[in-house]
This record gives structure tokens, C-alpha cells and sequence, in this order.
């Protein structure tokens, strides 16, 4: 989108004015703004999809496992904030439309073993291919590579408590939405994901030109 690029520019261009420094760090400016304003923007549009559609909280949940196993395991990033958003969006939106309109639906065994599959899924990306960097946050350094998948693999284990305690409590609609939540974070860290998202990446240049 580029309104987030023309805000997060006046505003790095704003405070380097202000703190009288470079050009370089106009540019470390412009990053760092256009990280929160895409965030923000994003936020306001998924509440608002979420909040018509009634599916919320399921979404909601799904979007913190995605998040927080993603600072860790890392994943793909689209070029640009407007195929960031977009794609994000319809992902989270149909995830948390699946868990709120089916979730009555699942057998007690059938939830057991979407748990246990997604967990073992989980962790086989992991261990092959986490952590996953960007251009914008490489990860070279082998005790680093090693440290983010540790976190990784321990993040697994405590994401299979807490899946655990909620099949234990019968909290179907919660998991379903933890297990989307972390599906869509390890997608997006396998060879799969990334080819799926470079073919959605052409797809919106087809439609820009």
C-alpha cells in the first residue's frame, strides 16, 4: 500500500530532521516506521473484517500462535506491505471463518488427531528448515541458527500443553484456532509456503500491470 510507504517516508524524514543525523539513518527511519504503520493498519482492518464476519476471538488467537511462533522460526515475507496485508488478511479471515462455523462439527478424535498431526508437522518443519530469515533480518551465525531453532522446538512442546489442556477442557472452537495459528506460521517456513507465496507475489504484479 502505498500510503503506509508515503507516511512511514514523511515520518523518518520528520525525525531526521529533527535529530539532525543522515540520510543512512532516514533509512533505518523509514523501516522501523513502516513496520509499525503496517501493523497498525493491518490490526484495524483484521478487527474490523473480523468483528462483521463474528469470528473475532477465533481469529484472534490464531493470529497470536502465528505471531509469536514467527518470531522465532522467522518465515516468508512478501516484497511489499499492500501483498503483506492482503494476503495475510485472507488467510486469517478463512482460517478463523473454518474454526468458527465448523468446530461443533469435530469429534473428540478427530480434534485429537488434527493436534497430534499439526504437532508433528510442526516440528519436522522446524527441524529442517527453522529458523527462516529475510533479507531485512539474516540469520548467518550458527550458534544463532541454533539458538532460534532450540526456541523453536521448545515452543512446539508448549504449544502441545496448552493444545492439550484445551482438548482436555472441550475448548474445540480455541483449538482449532492455536492449531491454524501455528499450520499458517510453519507454512509460511516451508519450501511449500514459499512457493505458494511467490506464486500469489506474481499474481498481484499481473494484476498492478
Amino acid at each position: 500500500m502505498r500510503f503506509i510507504q508515503a507516511w512511514s517516508y514523511s515520518c523518518a524524514n520528520y525525525l531526521m530532521h529533527q535529530l539532525d543525523e543522515n540520510h543512512e539513518k532516514r533509512g533505518v527511519y523509514y523501516y522501523g516506521f513502516q513496520v509499525i504503520i503496517g501493523a497498525l493498519v493491518k490490526g484495524v482492518l483484521l478487527v474490523a473484517i473480523t468483528l462483521l464476519l463474528r469470528t473475532l476471538l477465533p481469529t484472534l488467537i490464531a493470529v497470536l500462535l502465528f505471531s509469536s511462533l514467527r518470531m522465532l522460526a522467522g518465515g516468508y515475507h512478501m516484497d511489499t506491505y499492500g501483498k503483506c496485508i492482503a494476503t495475510s488478511l485472507g488467510l486469517f479471515v478463512v482460517a478463523g471463518l473454518v474454526d468458527k462455523y465448523t468446530y461443533q462439527y469435530w469429534d473428540i478424535v478427530w480434534v485429537i488427531a488434527f493436534v497430534v498431526l499439526s504437532f508433528v508437522i510442526g516440528m519436522l518443519v522446524i527441524i529442517k528448515y527453522a529458523p527462516k530469515d529475510t533479507p531485512n533480518k539474516p540469520i548467518t551465525k550458527p550458534e544463532e541458527i541454533r539458538k532460534f531453532k532450540n526456541l523453536s522446538i521448545t515452543y512446539m512442546f508448549a504449544w502441545l500443553i496448552l493444545a492439550s489442556v484445551l482438548v482436555y477442557l472441550k475448548l474445540d472452537l480455541y483449538v482449532l484456532a492455536v492449531c491454524f495459528g501455528m499450520l499458517l506460521e510453519i507454512f509460511t517456513v516451508s519450501p511449500l509456503g514459499h512457493n505458494f507465496f511467490d506464486r500469489i507475489s506474481g499474481k498481484f504484479e499481473q494484476l498492478k500491470n
